[in-house]
């Protein structure tokens, strides 16, 4: 992975076999400048907030996050009546709000990042806000609270944050391109042993060990290998020792050799 910008990714520190606790994360992807980002192993890259020549990324996927909008009405209360007239003055004031954790001991250096974008002086449009798989659109956002804090029976180097923007406006299409799953066990490497199984499927003149075995290695009296290969198959069937070999299988059962 290229070296992180630390002029356009705010606090982005993460290396592996770094100690951090974030580095379960196997490859988090990165944003090259703004609309070009990779989801890596995510399911999709990673949001991040472009204020002029400033850039913060966010260290992991989206995760909690609220879309929410308000109209302004101009109301007319009826004395004594039981309804009301009036008219929508202003449509939406909406609000995006994002929730998550920066983990790991490079936590404390994010937020500081995070706040000195939150706090840089906007475009008259606002900053921009990329979120990759959440809106298909980018959108201009002026931050308006944000909160990070620490619960203290949190043993780690965690810090959880809430940030709410107002919603000023919609810009352009945001590429949205699927990351590759991480292996279930990435720092473990094995290699497999033995011989991989394959399977013939009973069928009518082929329902028997030893009729399999003389179509499958051209001699059956190589029965017993089937057998051994099939012994959870034999195990359930509770066939006596001699019938093993002759003991018609239902068509369609899978025979491994």
């Amino acid at each position: 992975m290229a070296k992180p910008n630390r002029i356009q990714q705010g606090g982005e520190k993460w290396r592996p076999n770094s100690g951090d606790t974030a580095a379960y994360l196997v490859n988090p992807g990165d944003v090259r400048a703004p609309g070009k980002h990779r989801p890596g192993n995510l399911r999709h890259a990673r949001p991040y907030i472009v204020c002029g020549k400033a850039m913060f990324v966010f260290p992991v996927g989206t995760e909690g996050f609220r879309r929410s909008g308000q109209a302004q009405l101009g109301l007319h209360h009826h004395i004594g009546g039981h309804y009301v007239t009036g008219r929508t003055i202003h449509r939406e004031e909406a609000r995006i709000e994002l929730t998550g954790t920066f983990p790991g001991i490079t936590s404390q250096q994010n937020m500081v990042d995070c706040i000195t974008v939150l706090t840089a002086i906007a475009p008259r449009n606002g900053m921009t806000l990329y979120m990759p798989g959440i809106f298909g659109h980018t959108q201009f956002v002026l931050p308006e609270t944000w909160d990070f804090n620490h619960p203290q029976d949190d043993r780690t180097h965690s810090i959880d944050f809430t940030i709410t923007f107002v919603r000023c406006g919609t810009g352009v299409k945001v590429s949205d391109p699927h990351g590759i799953a991480p292996p279930p066990q990435p720092l473990v490497k094995t290699v497999p042993r033995g011989t991989p199984s394959r399977v013939f499927t009973a069928k009518d003149g082929a329902r028997t060990f030893q009729a399999i075995a003389a179509i499958i290695f051209h001699n059956s009296g190589y029965w017993q290998k089937l057998a051994q290969m099939n012994q959870t198959l034999v195990h359930k069937a509770k066939l006596p020792a001699h019938k093993v070999p002759t003991h018609r299988w239902p068509i369609g059962t899978a025979i491994h050799y």
